[in-house]
């Protein structure tokens, strides 16, 4: 019992830390008309625009290749350049692939 109260103590202290803003980030967010658009920075993965539209999650500084696409969308591709303790959005109209 003492052990799963030290494991429970551990996550919630990693949890919690895990939404402060440490040195080095940028607050990013994205603004898009899909919420379930993939979004990616610089080919990777970063999860769905509804996910990045809050001002709670943040990048590291610096150049970026932003890519929000969806399957049945225009993809929309913007760079961008976030400073040490700045922001960026990126807001991005995704509009239907013509049949």
């Amino acid at each position: 019992m003492k052990s799963l109260v030290l494991v429970l103590f551990a996550v919630s202290l990693f949890a919690g830390c895990a939404s402060l803003r440490s040195e080095g980030s940028v607050v990013f967010r994205v603004e898009c008309n899909v919420p379930d658009a993939a979004v990616l920075l610089d080919g990777v993965l970063m999860g769905r625009a509804s996910q990045w539209a809050k001002p709670d999650r943040f990048i590291r500084p610096g150049f970026y290749r932003v890519e929000i696409r969806h399957p049945n969308y225009y993809s929309h591709f913007e760079e961008i350049t976030v400073a040490d303790g700045g922001s960026a959005t990126v807001k991005a109209e995704l509009h239907p692939l013509l049949e």
